[in-house]
């Protein structure tokens, strides 16, 4: 296990830590090429004890999903008996390797579907570069980087050209501190294909690597390895440096809390997107793991919800058999921030949410705990 460093974040920054620390050891082979694949792309649940038996339902439904399981604070071992139960691969951080207590367990269902997005994506994709290998320091920036930006500007130490989005160059990049000293690479981010925002990231480097450019920076608001971007990224002459962040879509869910008489993340989240079809996974796999999971009393947040199955998301809620609560989050750390409230929606309200996904970054927010 990688140590919990503190009992009330289980939404900050030691799961992404824990997961950086792990990113290396499980790999998969595409198109001839090795990717590393981190436990925390895709899509994730994290799960604090709660109850024996509890824990055990919900952690066996979250992996029969092919989806990866985070055990914070795991009591029981039940990560070694999950993995074992499933035949599925149990990553703990080695001795010194980063804070303890965290421990992950992913499927062989999720492997798969991460290298067939991988293979799809390479279609895409530049013939690699030859010569010395490149650096890329992949660094999640975000709001938390305008109090705290030591972690990344250590990370960006000898780094002269930086890659990022257009979002993150209005928004973040100036925030950083000593920004002026770095040449900035800017890409269009596409909303509709997301697969082309992680051809432009790869496309950008590779064409630096051709210039002689061997080491780098990548700033990916948010978490690098939970937007895919680092998947689709071939380690072949090239080395990635991982500094994590808080998912963007994850920190704005979390600001939202204190609507509710109980932290709904003080035990449980599930972290994935609400755009199935981006995932190749069907509708019905979309309604019956977020059924699954809020029937499990596990609080759910789900990004992409622009062109996310918004209605279906709300049919999951009613369907599990809980009272449920949905905060739509539209535009947030944009300056023009919109938030829809939701308390037991019923299908009017699933189209009146629909209505109101129409913003940049919408989140949604589904979860039993009761409003205040």
């Amino acid at each position: 296990m990688i140590l919990v460093e503190n009992e009330a974040a289980l939404v900050g920054m030691a799961v992404f830590r824990a997961a950086a620390a792990v990113r290396n050891r499980t790999v998969v082979t595409a198109g001839g090429e090795r990717h590393p694949v981190s436990p925390v792309s895709g899509g994730f649940v994290a799960l604090r004890p709660r109850g024996f038996e509890q824990d055990l339902t919900a952690s066996l439904g979250a992996l029969g999903w092919g989806r990866p399981v985070a055990f914070v604070g795991d009591r029981w071992g039940l990560a070694g008996f999950a993995a074992a139960a499933t035949e599925s691969a149990l990553l703990e951080a080695p001795p010194g390797a980063g804070p303890a207590g965290v421990s992950f367990v992913m499927p062989d269902a999720f492997l798969a579907r991460r290298r067939t997005a991988i293979e799809r994506r390479l279609e895409r994709c530049r013939p690699r570069p030859q010569g010395a290998v490149q650096t890329v320091r992949a660094v999640g920036v975000g709001p938390w980087t305008v109090t705290d930006t030591r972690d990344a500007v250590r990370a960006l130490e000898g780094v002269e050209d930086i890659v990022m989005s257009d979002w993150t160059y209005a928004n973040t990049f100036p925030l950083l501190p000593d920004h002026d000293r770095l040449t900035a690479h800017v890409l269009p981010y596409e909303f509709g294909d997301f697969d082309a925002n992680i051809h432009h990231v790869d496309d950008a480097l590779r064409g630096l690597h051709e210039k002689g450019v061997d080491r780098v920076g990548l700033l990916i608001e948010g978490n690098p390895d939970t937007y895919d971007v680092l998947d689709g990224l071939p380690v072949t002459n090239r080395e990635i440096e991982v500094t994590p962040g808080v998912p963007i879509g994850l920190l704005a869910a979390s600001r939202n809390a204190d609507r509710f008489r109980t932290d709904p993340f003080g035990r449980s989240f599930a972290y994935f997107s609400g755009l199935h079809s981006r995932h190749k996974l069907p509708a019905e796999q979309f309604l019956g793991e977020l059924t699954c999971y809020l029937a499990a009393g596990i609080t759910c947040v789900l990004v992409e919800m622009y062109k996310g199955d918004v209605e279906l998301a709300l049919r999951a809620a009613r369907l599990s058999g809980r009272p449920a609560t949905a905060v739509l989050m539209s535009d947030y750390f944009s300056g023009s921030e919109k938030t829809l409230v939701l308390n037991r929606p019923d299908a009017e309200a699933a189209r009146s949410a629909a209505e109101a996904t129409r913003g940049g970054l919408c989140t949604m927010l589904i979860t039993d705990e009761e409003l205040r």
